[in-house]
């Protein structure tokens, strides 16, 4: 019954710690990354590998091309993505001592229409019923054109319900958006690029309306 229910809804309980974590993810990398979790979820402490049809995914991440060589190239980048957690919730980076980091994925192939993939152990502790999670939706997901845009969704919509998210400082919130640190240095750009690009697509898309809200020191925006 739960099964049914959330595969209906296409609704994927996500770690918030996977959420608020350091990763340069393309959009169509961030978007796979759901997907496989998605699919893989009900089963994802029970079994070593998962399955999945190559169409199957194509839907679920809005990908209406054939060229099933940029979904391997994205698999291939997931498989080399380090995230580290949970930059958000704690800092017990800084205070106790406690660091994690794994890949996203630990091996993926494809044979004919299916794709084979698995996760490590850590990995898999940490996406497995988390406590504190974002509801992101999949039809939603697959509707984002930039990978800021998809970030800001995924790191705003466990805050629905509050109504606010916290403070973060700037440089967290460069990295939880995935902007890579030689980019859009100076503010004015990293606003136009990144924020505001990923405030609309938010609105458009999400069905929650979002605003920033910014705190300087000085004439600098912290």
């Amino acid at each position: 019954m739960v099964v049914g229910d959330r595969k209906k809804t296409l609704e994927l309980k996500k770690h918030v710690g996977a959420i608020h974590s350091s990763n340069k993810l393309s959009l169509l990398q961030r978007k796979i990354a759901n997907a496989l979790l998605f699919n893989a979820y009900d089963d994802l402490l029970e079994k070593d590998e998962h399955d999945i049809h190559v169409a199957t995914l194509c839907r679920l991440i809005g990908y209406d091309s054939n060229d099933h060589k940029t979904i391997k190239k994205a698999l291939v980048n997931l498989l080399a993505t380090v995230i580290e957690w949970n930059l958000v919730d704690g800092n017990k980076v800084d205070t106790d001592g406690v660091w994690n980091a794994s890949s996203i994925i630990s091996d993926a192939s494809i044979d004919g229409p299916i794709c084979t993939y698995s996760y490590s152990n850590k990995m898999k502790k940490l996406l497995y019923r988390p406590e504190l999670y974002g509801r992101l939706n999949m039809v939603v997901q697959a509707k984002f054109q930039s990978t800021y845009g998809l970030a800001l969704y995924e790191n705003c919509i466990r805050y629905q319900n509050i109504e606010k998210t916290p403070w973060f400082d700037i440089n967290q919130f460069r990295k939880l958006m995935g902007v890579e640190d030689n980019k859009y240095k100076v503010f004015r750009d990293f606003k136009i690029r990144v924020i505001d690009k990923a405030v609309e697509e938010v609105n458009k898309y999400a069905g929650i309306s979002v605003s920033p809200q910014y705190r300087k020191q000085g004439r600098k925006v912290i």
